[in-house]
């Protein structure tokens, strides 16, 4: 059993040691028996007492560690042992630079390897912060673009054919803008950078083709397929809205169909102010959009998981809960959706900081706005919608006269009216982006704690996990849906990967967060599309077939079952086993 005593790049190389090339195995096998493997050993106490149960030599370093030989056999064996906190191999860390070993794709695209599949054919679209379209790593080896197109939602010109904002410019025009020496000569020609990197880095895991490092050392997961970029947002708005993404799906798949490829969709968004159901309009549309050309869409789970933003509860008749909202720093506003069920009398009573509080509310007195010092506050309950079985409570924080909200801690008093028949609810609250501030729910419920639209019906949503430790990590969102279904569906690295910088002096940086593992799920896809339309000659290898071999194959060790689960869905991607389980059988019903 592999557990979390083993190192990443020992546990890769426990699983696919037949992908390893002779020189990166020739670092820890001894020539004379390669079933015997050298290891790093980290220890407590007397090293001969582990000796005595395990067969190994053994050379003592002293403080707590050994270098020793063992069968490899035995390797998931020994990190059983209590005596044993580690086991490590020597520099393998090398070998996952950016993360491609952890999901089993470091060797399919490379000549002589059992895949030579590069995501050719295939177009990724990023629908995101928009490119830095002069990086190498998105340039061919003659220097031209590998951009089909790019939409600059947030500038002023000619805009798509269907389309009334931004500009749309062609690899033409991308090219002409290439041909020239200076940054200010291209920026004349297509003036769209990407100031916040995050678009730029999320394409680069995907399909970066490495030319701006060493060897090609960065290499992303599909480097010869092209692209679509959506740059989000408005000419007056910084901040993207769900209208925006929605017509970048639109236009992505619309370009799809007219470059008569297939197509993966790549989402860097999320919103935390829905019923987390699949029931978001963006979650409805995508769901539309996934049937309308040969597709599979993408976003990560958000990276809410220890950041405070959800609570829930569960109240009866006569009875009441209180939720503490802890607001500090400088926000000017502040939202929270509470959501139950409309067969249950739910009241809500708020009070602030300063001891005001407003009356007892609930359906009968559906709207109230209060002021508290500088504070107003605004709720809302939904009355009852078509197919909606749920109750919204809408409730908005908003400073007065260019003022934040007062500080301190708002007591949300939930409480059972007359008709409860569940009593269950759910609070979920804006989403705090400056990882410093501690606004939060004080009583925070750590699960259920997946943005939309991860938590659509027909998207793949990504966790991430800590490649080098092989361990979640804590701001990764949790499942599952509000409606019970399994997210995230897979994990994939999600720790300082090392990415495309956009703009910058330095060609490269490094990214944390379930964006950059949702990169790497969008970029198997890619391969997987490119390996079974091009190679398998299977029209139908897209959408759900291609979802359920990557779920089905998922790497799932012993340690974090069972599966599937709240926090690693079906398991960590492995792109090799999921193309080696579609060549069986689609050559198994030839």
């Amino acid at each position: 059993m592999i557990t979390n005593k083993i190192n990443a790049t020992l546990q890769l190389a426990l699983r696919y040691e037949r992908l390893l090339t002779k020189d990166v195995r020739s670092l820890f096998m001894t020539t004379e028996n390669e079933s015997i493997w050298e290891v790093i050993m980290q220890y407590v106490g007397n090293i001969n007492q582990i000796q005595e149960k395990y067969a190994f030599s053994a050379y003592n370093l002293q403080g707590g560690f050994a270098q020793i030989f063992i069968n490899k056999m035995e390797i998931p064996n020994l990190s059983n042992h209590p005596q044993v906190v580690f086991l490590s191999l020597p520099t393998m860390c090398e070998y996952i630079d950016i993360g491609l070993g952890s999901v089993c794709a470091s060797n399919v695209s490379n000549p002589g390897g059992n895949f030579t599949v590069t995501g050719e054919g295939v177009l990724l679209a990023v629908i995101d912060s928009g490119i830095d379209y002069s990086h190498p790593d998105f340039r061919n080896i003659d220097g031209s673009t590998r951009i089909k197109y790019l939409w600059d939602q947030t500038l002023l010109g000619t805009s798509p054919v269907g389309f009334s904002s931004g500009v749309e410019f062609t690899s033409e025009q991308i090219n002409a803008a290439l041909s020239r020496n200076t940054k200010e000569e291209q920026l004349a020609i297509v003036p769209s950078q990407d100031m916040i990197g995050h678009g730029t880095a999320i394409t680069g895991i995907a399909a970066g083709n490495g030319r701006g490092s060493t060897g090609r050392i960065n290499k992303g997961m599909a480097p010869e397929c092209e692209l679509l970029i959506v740059k989000l947002g408005t000419v007056t708005k910084e901040h993207p809205r769900d209208i925006e993404v929605m017509q970048g799906l639109y236009y992505v798949v619309r370009k799809a169909k007219e470059l008569e490829k297939p197509v993966v969709i790549l989402l860097g968004i999320g919103n935390n102010l829905t019923a987390h159901d699949g029931s978001a309009p963006i979650e409805l549309y995508i769901n539309q959009v996934y049937n309308m050309w040969m597709t599979n869409i993408v976003v990560g789970v958000g990276n809410q998981g220890n950041r405070g933003s959800h609570t829930s509860g569960k109240v009866d008749i006569g009875t009441f809960e209180e939720q503490q909202l802890l607001i500090e720093g400088n926000i000017a506003n502040y939202a929270c959706c509470i959501w139950s069920r409309f067969t249950d009398d739910i009241k809500l009573t708020i009070q602030a900081p300063n001891g005001e509080k407003t009356e007892e509310l609930n359906l009968l007195n559906a709207s109230r706005a209060y002021l508290f010092d500088e504070t107003a506050v605004m709720i809302n309950f939904s009355a009852p919608l078509t197919n909606i079985d749920k109750q919204l409570i809408y409730i908005l924080f908003q400073g007065q006269g260019g003022r934040n909200i007062n500080n301190g801690i708002w007591n949300l008093t939930i409480s059972g009216g007359n008709i409860v028949l569940e009593g269950n609810y759910h609070i979920w609250g804006s989403i705090v982006t400056e990882t410093e501030n501690q606004t939060q729910f004080l009583n925070a419920d750590l699960n259920q704690t997946i943005t939309t639209p991860a938590t659509a019906n027909k998207i793949t949503s990504v966790g991430a996990y800590n490649n080098f430790t092989v361990q979640p990590v804590s701001f990764s969102g949790r499942g599952p849906s509000a409606d019970g279904r399994v997210k995230p569906g897979i994990t994939a690295p999600g720790v300082n990967i090392t990415v495309p910088a956009s703009e910058s002096e330095n060609l490269y940086t490094t990214l944390s967060g379930t964006s950059a593992a949702s990169a790497f799920v969008a970029g198997a896809y890619v391969l997987m599309m490119s390996y079974g339309i091009y190679q398998l000659g299977n029209i139908n290898l897209y959408g759900d077939i291609i979802r359920i071999f990557m779920l089905r194959t998922a790497r799932r060790p012993s340690s974090q079952s069972p599966y599937p689960n709240i926090t690693w869905g079906n398991g960590i991607l492995c792109v090799e086993a999921a193309l080696t389980s579609m060549k069986e059988v689609v050559e198994q019903r030839r």
